[in-house]
């Protein structure tokens, strides 16, 4: 008597849905590991290093809804409201802390508004070789990062309070344009809220615009990123730091696909101009591949972070390496183990970002020391629902 009770409940909750909106779907995915890393090789010593270090790391994992309403005359209202989920220590989240908008689709491309991966995260995102872009292995180590640490680079983190219009697809053709009114919106004084840090400047606006080529099995990509970090003084909650102008990124990959798997190459170039001194460029690469093997794929990339030029310190950059093996148990889950390391050179301390935040972390609360060669393995398990 009380299954079915609880199945008629069930029943009411989803007609109501349905009588208020004519397509909502509840979606995501549930990704864990368990990772062992350490971090050895410091240029100030032994002392500075992290030993093995065994821990649950929950990755991408997320829950989503979305519906789509038709208005009329091709016209469709569109929404997404995603979360992510620390499900390896039951942490509570902030809802819509992933891609989260609402706008209106047509024959003219589509208009949004909300937090927004722009075309420069979603594209170091597709020529990544781990499902879902995350894991210890992810090219995210190393993208953007002018010189090192943990967590991502100010390109690869979602754009919030944007709006962009997505074209649409013309001879394989299309094209991204997005506008953030302020890149962050927390921390600082009184003054510094709301991405201004007076009463006439904003802070950290931003624009970002993207170009896609996809026939058949080739992918052509070109993605841009400017911030105008003018005057954004002591706000350094930002994550872009203290006292610099602007910001700005440039990315471009190509990618073939084929039954055998995929090979991609993609080149970044991320330059600061700081409110004194000269400007900071550094170029990344990385080359990916995919070979498919019956129901699964052995996976590999290696990245390379050059000099940083402009700064005047010697021996700076960092090498990527990844091998791994993906086994698809059905359409939604994949079971996956991977080996991951990054070498740093003595003036650089790059680090994964996925499970930096994890208190067996490699990172530290003031990051890891330069020159450390960060290394792990990775076992685990990946349903999409």
């Amino acid at each position: 008597m009380q299954k079915k009770i609880i199945a008629l409940a069930i029943a009411g909750l989803a007609s109501t849905a349905a009588f208020a909106q004519s397509n909502v779907t509840i979606y995501g995915v549930a990704d864990a590991t368990f990772d062992s890393v350490k971090a050895v090789n410091a240029t100030a010593g032994e002392g500075n290093d992290f030993k093995n270090r065994n821990r649950v790391t929950a990755n991408s994992s997320y829950i989503g809804f979305k519906g789509v309403e038709d208005l009329g005359n091709g016209l469709k209202a569109v929404f997404q409201f995603e979360n992510g989920l620390a499900t390896e220590n039951g942490a509570a989240g902030v809802w819509n802390n992933r891609d989260s908008f609402v706008g209106i689709a047509g024959g003219f491309g589509t208009v949004v508004a909300g937090n927004l991966t722009g075309p420069t995260r979603a594209m170091g995102a597709r020529f990544d070789v781990n499902s879902g872009a995350t894991g210890i292995g992810a090219n995210t180590a190393l993208l953007g990062k002018l010189g090192g640490g943990a967590g991502a680079g100010a390109f690869d983190q979602r754009i919030n309070n944007a709006v962009a219009y997505v074209s649409p697809t013309f001879s394989g053709v299309s094209a991204v344009l997005a506008y953030s009114t302020g890149f962050t919106t927390t921390g600082g004084t009184a003054n510094e809220s709301m991405g201004k840090v007076s009463s006439n400047t904003q802070g950290n606006t931003a624009w970002t615009g993207g170009l896609n080529y996809e026939a058949g099995p080739i992918y052509v990509g070109y993605a841009y990123t400017a911030v105008n970090a003018s005057g954004n003084g002591s706000l350094a909650s930002d994550g872009l730091g203290l006292n610099i102008n602007k910001l700005d990124d440039h990315r471009l990959g190509a990618m073939y696909k084929a039954s055998f798997g995929q090979v991609g190459l993609l080149w970044d170039r991320a330059r600061l101009n700081p409110a004194s001194g000269s400007d900071l460029k550094q170029n990344v690469y990385y080359l990916s591949g995919k070979a498919n093997i019956g129901n699964g794929a052995v996976i590999a990339q290696v990245g390379r972070a050059g000099q940083v030029k402009g700064d005047n310190v010697d021996n700076q950059g960092a090498t990527h390496y990844e091998l791994g093996y993906e086994y698809n148990l059905s359409k939604r889950t994949v079971l996956k183990a991977l080996y991951s390391r990054i070498n740093n050179k003595d003036n650089s301390n790059y680090d994964y970002l996925y499970g930096v935040s994890n208190a067996n972390s490699t990172a530290s609360t003031a990051g890891m020391t330069n020159g450390t060669s960060v290394s792990g393995i990775s076992v685990g398990l990946r349903h999409a629902f």
